[in-house]
């Protein structure tokens, strides 16, 4: 090769920046489970970011926020799959509520997906595309990392935990389907 010659280089793609690993208390649960509310009240919640977490079926990127409490209007749980599936429901009309507990008084949760139609965020106005999927891959402006604590509603909510630490849950009207 001649001095002088510019030699041909390949650049790589960008790759999606890796999200800071976090440290849970404790492992998630190894039985996937989702959260169905006709609407959900996150009260005093902070957004931390995308952080990747340990899982039992290896590491996930997760969206981690932390609440004073969350309350869900008629609320479904669903654990695993299938006909291996066990299913909590409250009634249509109740509130369940899952409040920080301890020095902190904080639950800490770890989603990998949460949508609905926000409906309040905490006095600030309501973003124009109201009904809304929130993944570690699509995180809308209004929620920025590190902002203020503030209220933020939803209706119609599914939200796929990878998990959540803290708190004490109270349900009202509770029935076990399987």
């Amino acid at each position: 090769m001649l001095r002088g010659t510019p030699r041909a280089t390949t650049t790589p793609p960008p790759r999606r920046s890796a999200a800071p690993l976090d440290r849970p208390p404790a492992r998630s649960a190894r039985t996937p489970w989702t959260l169905h509310a006709d609407r959900l009240v996150l009260r005093a919640v902070i957004f931390h970011g995308t952080v990747t977490v340990p899982t039992a079926a290896g590491a996930r990127r997760a969206l981690k926020f932390t609440v004073r409490s969350l309350e869900a209007l008629g609320l479904g749980l669903t654990a695993g799959n299938g006909d291996a599936a066990i299913r909590l429901r409250t009634g249509p009309t109740t509130t369940s509520t899952l409040k920080g507990d301890g020095g902190k008084g904080v639950v800490t949760l770890y989603i990998s997906a949460l949508s609905g139609t926000v409906t309040a965020l905490g006095g600030t106005p309501l973003p124009g595309n109201r009904p809304v999927t929130i993944t570690p891959d699509a995180v809308p402006a209004w929620l920025a990392p590190a902002g203020p604590a503030r209220t933020i509603a939803f209706t119609d909510t599914t939200v796929s935990p990878l998990a959540q630490y803290g708190g004490n849950l109270s349900l009202t009207g509770l029935r076990l389907d399987s």
